[in-house]
């Protein structure tokens, strides 16, 4: 029913069926994947974090759900909470390149990080040389590791009346 209400764009049902369904036993993988889904297509990603956070409380290991964390929380601006979800993935799933990619291309995000991004390139490359996000990522490797120097700022320009002397 909750998915039938899903297709209907009645969301808000929708994620009440979805929770009934999900309190009464139902294949709970499934139950948290349509949960966050229509969370997300809400706009209520606060309520998907929460379905997803009881989830991930009793199955950490689920990488794929907490990459949709991590995506969530970069969404909303907490970059320091997605930061710490795709490096646990990482540490979790060292051979996995999908969430190698998004922790550098985080890293990148911030100038003084940069150099922190080169090695999840690296592995990146390393782990799926003919991947989807490979020529991006040769691109942004060679940028990481070697960043354009900042411009020169001018001095801020200083706006004087017509009457007020100069020092």
């Amino acid at each position: 029913m909750g998915l039938l209400q899903a297709r209907q764009r009645d969301l808000l049902r929708a994620e009440q069926y979805l929770s009934a369904a999900r309190s009464h036993g139902y294949d709970e993988p499934t139950v948290v994947y349509w949960l966050v889904r229509v969370c997300v297509a809400a706009g209520r990603y606060h309520s998907a974090l929460d379905h997803a956070a009881r989830y991930l409380r009793d199955n950490p290991a689920n990488w794929r759900l907490r990459l949709v964390v991590a995506s969530i929380h970069e969404a909303l601006g907490d970059h320091e909470r997605a930061r710490r979800e795709l490096e646990q993935i990482v540490s979790d799933q060292p051979t996995t390149p999908l969430p190698r990619y998004r922790l550098a291309l985080l890293y990148s995000l911030h100038p003084s990080e940069q150099k922190r991004a080169v090695p999840h390139y690296e592995a990146y490359l390393a782990l799926d040389p003919e991947g989807v996000h490979a020529a991006e990522v040769e691109t942004l490797l060679a940028r990481a590791r070697d960043p354009a120097p900042e411009p020169e700022r001018a001095p801020p320009l200083v706006v004087l009346s017509a009457s007020e002397p100069l020092p």
